[in-house]
């Protein structure tokens, strides 16, 4: 290594070590072993254009959070607009060097929260490549405008954990060689008295995963580090290289189980600055980022010309010209309007059904709509009807199979949706608990991925009673940041796919399978109040019953039937509770007459409904689990029967 690799890779590890010391917390020893790899990815091989980070051919980085300080110092030195005082606010609120990284931080692709999230994430985004180049390649079989790596930089702990599992075989399964993983392996999995291995074989697993396996065994050397990223690039199939290093190498912390992950104090960084000749602080870098610059830009601006070439010689291809506006401006045009879609009067069908219909009317809009399911689309029918299942060898294939890989779906499609893709994920609704990671991720980043959960309620789901869906809805209600949509009847599934439309950020809809008309009173227009009067009492209102989903018809045929007995009620749909709670107060007020008796009807949990009803006997759900029985028998037990509901009505009427 020259001086300036020298002084530059050493000034990297001092910021990343001050930036762990500064904030109290972090990994001295991932700094100290994967500095070199971090550096001579960026000086010899990662392709990005600082001057404009939005470059839609830029190589992809995603990383456990663990490597972020080595990351934040590398961007730094590497040009990024990245200050050494940005580097001393980091873990700091409104920090531009957050501790969590999301996809709006400066040098990172999108954020990971937990252990599997950076694999599954970057499968995602290699999917997407693979996909959008299979597009432009259908235009021109000569054009390589869309041809990026996906690196991914993970521990240990990634590997392990179910999602990293359920992520890696679908990476082989899809053989995606432009993902690279990069992990360190080293001493701390053997055991300091009996120096056995704790940690699993690595190089066996992935092996049986039909992966390329790189092994570095001096994981410090630059010239084996860059070896091994050239090899990666070129292989035909998906690649994880495995550095072997000692966690504090060039610190005072010779042996690497001794307390790795504790930040190294001033007196110790004195230490090495010392050893290196380095002045600590470190206050000026700008002659090592001059030097840096100078060399990385002779790489990349080759690379940027030639990429510039290729975008003119195609640019006057309509295709080829809406994926590149998709890439760079991340938004869809879709022209959904609840107006054109007309429904016969007798319209009467299973709610999924209905659904299949609508979204298929909507993923048929743009090329840039994905779907993927946990099943063979089985339960919840949302496959792309015109489209085939996407494999290695049908790389246009719209409707993505996962499988059982319930856990890495919701991450991977976080992946997809990253790079702007609107990506409908479907499952069971008792399902939906796999994904609460990746939801979380999703409404953290602000990414447009809409989950379509079916089996709504107990009802749905007696062959197997342990798997009844009672408190998921409320879960999927709590989550900030997400709209949460439960539609009464076709009509409200057109306004929800109106809404999604133009919204940008995460949403759930939730759809049952039993058989329901047309409604009369539904609106499309009207989902985006929320909620919204579908049966006009006919005098003066009694009461009011709120009700979602397929409880809707329940609850209209109750209000006309109790009429007879002189009860006349108001009935709400409320398909989106978020929705409604922005409407102004005025708006609720009118809606739901707090004088009166309000009762609702959900087949769920009933903990959040207790704000709108009078009392816990107004609401009608359920609130604990059965193992056994069939649908009629479950709604006696539950006293849920339309009979019982009734009854249960006019005694609390009398009080």
């Amino acid at each position: 290594m020259s001086k300036i690799d020298i002084n530059s890779l050493n000034t990297i590890k001092l910021l990343g070590l001050d930036m762990i010391r500064e904030a109290g917390s972090g990994d001295s020893g991932i700094v100290l072993s994967m500095s070199n790899v971090f550096y001579n990815l960026f000086l010899n091989h990662f392709n990005f254009d600082k001057n404009n980070i939005n470059w839609i051919n830029s190589d992809r980085l995603v990383i456990n959070s663990k490597y972020l300080p080595i990351l934040y110092s590398t961007l730094h030195m590497f040009g990024y607009d990245i200050t050494l005082d940005d580097l001393k606010e980091y873990k700091k609120l409104n920090s531009k060097v957050p501790s969590m990284a999301l996809s709006s931080t400066l040098g990172i692709d999108v954020g990971v929260i937990g252990n599997g999230n950076a694999i599954s994430l970057g499968t995602g985004i290699a999917i997407g490549e693979r996909y959008l180049n299979a597009l432009v390649k259908k235009e021109n079989f000569k054009c390589n405008l869309i041809d990026f790596h996906t690196y991914i930089f993970c521990t240990i702990d990634d590997l392990m954990c179910g999602e990293g599992y359920e992520s890696l075989s679908f990476i082989s399964k899809e053989k995606l060689n432009k993902l690279i993983i990069l992990c360190n392996k080293d001493d701390i999995g053997k055991d300091s008295s009996t120096k056995e291995t704790y940690t699993e074989n690595l190089v066996d697993r992935f092996l049986a995963l039909n992966f390329n396996i790189i092994e570095v065994k001096n994981g410090h050397n630059s010239a084996s580090i860059n070896d091994a990223i050239d090899e990666a690039k070129s292989s035909k199939k998906p690649t994880i290289i495995i550095f072997y290093t000692k966690y504090a190498k060039d610190s005072l912390r010779e042996s690497s189980n001794k307390l790795y992950n504790i930040p190294f104090n001033t007196e110790e960084i004195n230490k090495l600055t010392e050893k290196y000749k380095l002045s600590y602080p470190v206050v000026d870098t700008n002659e090592y980022r001059a030097e840096l610059e100078k060399f990385v830009s002779k790489r990349i601006n080759k690379v940027i010309n030639k990429w510039n070439e290729i975008k003119t010689e195609n640019i006057n291809n309509a295709k080829i010209k809406d994926i590149i506006e998709f890439l760079e401006t991340k938004n869809i045009k879709i022209d959904f309007n609840s107006k054109n879609i007309k429904l016969k009067d007798n319209y009467n069908e299973e709610l999924r059904l209905g659904n299949n219909k609508i979204f298929n009317m909507f993923a048929s809009k743009s090329p840039f709509i994905l779907s993927g399911s946990n099943d063979n689309f089985i339960y919840t029918r949302c496959n792309i009807s015109n489209s085939d299942i996407m494999s290695n060898e049908n790389r246009i294939g719209r409707n993505i199979l996962f499988g059982g890989r319930t856990e890495a779906m919701g991450s991977i499609a976080n992946g997809l949706a990253n790079l702007g893709f609107k990506v409908f994920i479907s499952a069971p609704l008792i399902d939906s608990i796999k994904l609460y990671s990746s939801i979380k991720l999703a409404t953290i980043n602000n990414l447009p991925v809409h989950y379509i959960f079916t089996n709504d309620s107990f009802i749905n789901n007696y062959e197997n009673n342990g798997d009844m869906a009672l408190s998921e809805i409320n879960i999927l209600r709590m989550f900030p940041n997400l709209l949460t949509f439960r539609p009464g009847d076709i009509n409200e599934i057109i306004g929800t796919y109106e809404i999604i439309s133009n919204y940008k950020k995460s949403t759930v809809l939730i759809v049952g399978n039993e058989k329901t008309p047309k409604l009369i009173g539904t609106n499309p227009k009207y989902v985006v109040a929320g909620a919204y009067r579908v049966r006009r009492e006919k005098g003066e209102a009694n009461a009011t019953i709120i009700a979602t989903g397929t409880e809707v018809k329940l609850a209209l045929e109750i209000a006309e039937e109790l009429f007879s007995y002189g009860i006349d009620l108001r009935v709400v749909s409320m398909p989106s509770r978020e929705l409604f709670e922005m409407q102004n107060d005025r708006y609720k007020f009118s809606l739901i007459l707090g004088e009166l008796n309000t009762f609702v009807i959900e087949f769920g949990d009933t903990k959040l409904w207790e704000r709108y009803a009078t009392s816990d006997e107004h609401i009608f759900g359920v609130n604990h689990y059965i193992n056994s029985g069939n649908k009629v028998e479950l709604l006696n037990h539950y006293k849920l029967t339309k009979d019982n509901i009734k009854t249960k009505i006019i005694e609390l009427m009398k009080k």
